[in-house]
Formats: structure tokens, sequence, C-alpha cells
């Protein structure tokens, strides 16, 4: 039986610890509680997600896109791109390219600099020595409403590798079109990663070659263009890609993914949807 239930737990800290002098015990004790507590805030600044533009590491619980989202005052806004434009993605029959179908594979990717929902900068920054996945959506579109709680799930689950980022640029956006607005639906999701919302003319999409949606744009860490794609990629191919893309591999399997049904085909500018899409 315990004799000193209900007592201070750091009673018997300070007289083991003073002998005669239970002030000095406490004084102990309590200086060691703060300087945990000190420890805490220090570790959580250095771990936490950098709200202005960093992307999530993998298994990060922080979502700085959703919580960006929720603080919306903006659905467009103004982007800057640096470098030169990818050419648009080929109709190669399937959602993802093969080998030497697609042109834009080892071009450099443009420069992003812009704001998320909230205001926040937002850079993509295809120089910065980091491999990274760029996720272009559109809020009225039925396959990315499939394709993003997957993606979503993926990087909750700690399956991102943490030598590559994660960003999403929300684009074609219209009032007149199905769920709108685009920061209402990606804050219901949760959706982690830094969002950069696209200027009303879609010259993000535009620069990087977009043709429809989901569009999907994979980059090496040195800043070239290793794997694009549109459509609902299934989940299990998208992390054997990531995989694939951090360790530095060429991109394997991408011949066989088929499925013309599951993305919206546009046309930049202006955005339509294709029949059925």
């Amino acid at each position: 039986m315990n004799d000193h239930k209900g007592q201070n737990p750091y009673d018997d800290v300070a007289k083991r610890t003073t002998g005669h002098h239970p002030k000095l015990g406490w004084m102990i004790a309590g200086g060691t509680l703060a300087v945990l507590v000190v420890v805490g805030i220090v570790a959580y600044f250095l771990t936490r997600p950098d709200d202005s533009g960093g992307s999530v590491k993998a298994g990060s619980t922080e979502a700085v896109g959703a919580a960006a989202a929720r603080n919306a005052n903006q659905e467009n806004g103004k982007v800057v791109i640096s470098g030169e434009d990818l050419p648009p993605l080929p109709d190669s029959g399937g959602m993802l390219p093969a080998a030497g179908q697609d042109d834009g594979v080892g071009l450099t990717a443009p420069k992003l600099e812009g704001e998320s929902f909230d205001g926040s900068k937002v850079v993509i920054d295809p120089k910065d020595g980091r491999a990274k996945v760029v996720v272009f959506v559109a809020h009225w579109c039925p396959h990315c409403q499939k394709e993003v709680p997957l993606i979503q799930e993926w990087i909750a689950s700690g399956k991102l590798p943490d030598g590559v980022d994660v960003y999403m640029v929300s684009t074609g956006v219209s009032q007149d079109k199905p769920n709108y607005p685009p920061s209402k639906w990606l804050a219901g999701v949760g959706w982690q990663p830094p969002v950069l919302v696209d200027d009303q003319g879609q010259s993000a999409a535009q620069s990087y070659g977009l043709t429809g949606f989901p569009y999907v744009v994979m980059i090496d860490k040195d800043g070239k263009v290793w794997q694009r794609g549109s459509g609902e990629i299934p989940i299990d191919q998208v992390d054997q890609l990531v995989n694939e893309l951090d360790k530095g591999q060429a991109p394997s399997g991408t011949g066989g993914s088929t499925g013309n049904g599951s993305s919206s085909k546009v046309s930049i500018p202006p955005t339509s949807a294709a029949p059925g899409g």
C-alpha cells in the first residue's frame, strides 16, 4: 500500500535531495521542471512546419494547408514565375507517359512565388536542393475530389519520404462551378502540405504545362522534371514513384498506367471541363 497517497509527488524529492533543507530541494525540483518546459517549447518551434511556405515533413500531423484554408481571405492570388515554361503534357493515352514520351522530363521546372489562401507566402523553388511533388487541382474536378483525400491519407500515414516535399497549386477557380470555394474543400479534407493559389489566368498551371486535372509534376533534387502525369493515379503507384524519386532512381512502371476517364481535360486559358468530366 502506498502510504503517501494524496501527498505532493515532489515531497519525497525535496527531502531526499536536501536532508534538512526542504526549501533548497523545492528550488532544485522547480528548476528542473522549468528546464524541461523550456526544452519542450524550443523543440516545438524547431520541429513544427513552417507556415510561411515550407513543406510538411513526413509523418507530420500539422495541417499547414488546411490552416491557411480555414483562415482564407482569397481564392486566387498573384503569382511570380521565374524560368522557362514547360511544354504541355502530351496525350499518351494514359495517366503517366512512358519514358521518352514526355519532352518536359529533364527540363528545369519554373520557380513559383505566391501566397496561400490566408495571404501567407508560399514558394515552390525547384533549385532549393529538395525533391518535390507538385499537385495541381481544381475544386470542381470530380477526379481531384477523389484523389486528394487519398494522397492526404498517404501523407498522414507517414509514408512520405523525408527527402521529398509536397506542394499543391489550387487553380481553375470558378464561382459558377461545383465545390466552390476550394479553401472550404481543402480545409474539410485536412490537407497538410502548403497550397499556392494560382491567379485567375492560371499562370502557374500554364507554366507547368497542365492539360488535365488532377495534374502531378515530380521534380528531382536538381530541379529537373522527373515525371509528370494526369488523372487518378493509384496511390500505390504514387508511393512507388515518390520513393524512386527520393532514391534518385528512374521512374518505373509508368507505361501501364491507363485510364482516359480518370482526368478532367482542360484548355488553358480558358478552363473548361471535358465532356463527362
